[in-house]
């Protein structure tokens, strides 16, 4: 069904940015910045509060989040992670009252008058049925080297308790691998995007500020931003905030499959050369998705 409807969005008023990428690879801290740049997240109270692994703010707007959350059904126990999901969510475009809800949700950020910011990870699962109705928007895409990914998320998620015993790697490596697929799928059209690595972004902060600033200010019509606001936005990245970073080449680790060696690869290039076009070449390995789901059944009954 992928690119069988077509739905008319409302002229944009207002720039909206979209900040794609994994867990664990760099969203909250790119969400801050492009805030501290002058885009509107939401209301503090609206906003996912910090916690110990984002200990300066996740950048989650909760009422898309309780929105995505029906739209995927998970109360009845659906999973994103069933090859039959994205042709549910399509379907939900289809339904007016689905259509309303999202298109007030984007019109609440667009009544502050300037460039609005949404970040949530999850919405990497959902991009086919929000292209459409967003229109116009600016993609900021996060890459992070794909073990540091699976490493970081095995700490947020796993209970500490079990952190010893349970190595979902292969299942992390697999989700990472997903959702990238997921990004380039909705974004291969799309002129108006950057990629950002997150080890160049800890290691040079300020000319990744710089070279963020820029595009942003070229989406949204804006002057360019002063070189105090630059340095602003640049100290929002903490490089003592930088764990779980590998000295190895994703080629070097044996869990990580051709496939993903090979993505990783594009998706480095990317960030050079955004305009690149994507084939998608990049298998996933049969059965992944029932294997993601169990790992993850795992750990939600260990109390991750």
């Amino acid at each position: 069904m992928r690119g069988s409807i077509k739905v008319s969005a409302p002229p944009r008023r207002q720039a909206g940015i979209i900040v794609l990428g994994a867990e664990r690879s760099g969203t909250s801290v790119v969400t801050d910045m492009i805030h501290r740049w002058g885009a509107y997240a939401g209301e503090p109270e609206q906003l996912t509060a910090a916690n110990e692994h984002n200990p300066q703010g996740q950048w989650e707007y909760n009422p898309l989040w309780d929105f995505l959350a029906e739209l995927g059904d998970f109360a009845q126990g659906a999973t994103w992670w069933d090859p039959a999901f994205e042709e549910r969510i399509m379907a939900k475009l289809q339904r007016q009252e689905f259509r309303d809800k999202a298109l007030a949700l984007i019109a609440a950020m667009e009544r502050e008058r300037r460039p609005w910011v949404w970040k949530d990870p999850a919405l990497c699962h959902f991009l086919p049925f929000w292209k459409p109705l967003w229109g116009d928007v600016a993609y900021v895409i996060t890459v992070r080297h794909p073990y540091d990914v699976a490493r970081s998320w095995q700490r947020y998620a796993v209970p500490a308790h079990l952190q010893a015993s349970v190595n979902p790697l292969a299942c992390n490596l697999l989700r990472w691998q997903h959702m990238m697929l997921m990004v380039l799928r909705a974004t291969n059209d799309v002129a108006s995007k950057i990629f950002v690595e997150y080890e160049a972004l800890v290691q040079e902060p300020l000319a990744q500020a710089r070279r963020l600033a820029a595009f942003l200010d070229e989406h949204c019509g804006g002057t360019p931003s002063a070189a105090q606001s630059i340095r602003a936005i640049a100290q929002r990245v903490n490089p003592a905030s930088w764990h779980n970073h590998s000295d190895r080449p994703l080629s070097e680790i044996a869990e990580a499959t051709t496939a993903q060696k090979r993505l990783y690869e594009f998706v480095r290039s990317k960030v050079r050369k955004p305009g690149k076009a994507f084939v998608d070449a990049y298998p996933m390995p049969p059965g992944w998705w029932e294997f993601v789901h169990n790992e993850e059944a795992v750990i939600r009954a260990a109390g991750g």
